[in-house]
């Protein structure tokens, strides 16, 4: 069984987190037979988060320095992004986080940051000479703190550069689902999952 692990921050959006949760759960239903066991689940350094649209959220797993371990064993990381006045930012030197970032890079596995993710995910300076975007609006205040990292910021809605794949807004989130299911299956199962969900 292949697992993937979106990590809540405080004030994630719902939209980002639900295109993981509910394409791969699409997937373990009407998928190919040999691609039905992709497991995804939420974790937090909290037990539940309150998302920026409000509505709370319970994550499935309370990650912390006793189960790690167990965390490290996953093929993917997911982390949604969300609105600093919902305080998304204000937890991005989580040392959980850190540590799960620095495990996933240096072991080549599949990291996930969607829109203003990618700006928690650079500040824990794991990530080096990696080309990558952010939310590009809002006068591009995001995207211009990049420039402060040693990475590599381009203006593209989505970038994948290996297994890093970033992107620039919620829309975007459901563009990756589909890229990671593509990674971890195949094509052909990537066109019955979206038949099956009506997508285009």
């Amino acid at each position: 069984m292949k697992k993937i692990a979106v990590f809540l921050f405080e004030g994630a959006e719902l939209f980002e987190i639900a295109s993981f949760t509910d394409i791969f759960g699409w997937n373990n239903i009407v998928g190919l037979k040999e691609f039905r066991d992709i497991k995804v689940e939420t974790i937090s350094y909290k037990e539940e988060i309150k998302c920026t649209w409000g509505g709370v959220l319970k994550a499935e797993k309370l990650v912390t320095e006793n189960n790690l371990e167990e965390i490290f064993s996953y093929d993917a990381l997911v982390i949604p992004g969300g609105f600093g006045g919902a305080n998304f930012f204000k937890d991005k030197e989580n040392e959980i986080f850190k540590k799960l970032v620095k495990h996933f890079y240096e072991n080549n596995k599949i990291i996930v940051a969607i829109c203003t993710a990618v700006i928690n995910l650079i500040e824990t300076r794991e990530i080096k000479n990696k080309k990558v975007t952010t939310y590009l609006l809002d006068n591009k205040r995001y995207f211009n703190q990049l420039k402060k990292f040693d990475v590599i910021p381009e203006e593209k809605e989505i970038i994948v550069d290996e297994n890093l794949f970033t992107c620039s807004g919620p829309a975007n989130a459901l563009d990756l689902s589909l890229l990671i299911l593509e990674k971890m299956t195949s094509k052909e199962n990537v066109e019955i999952v979206k038949k099956n969900m009506f997508l285009k």
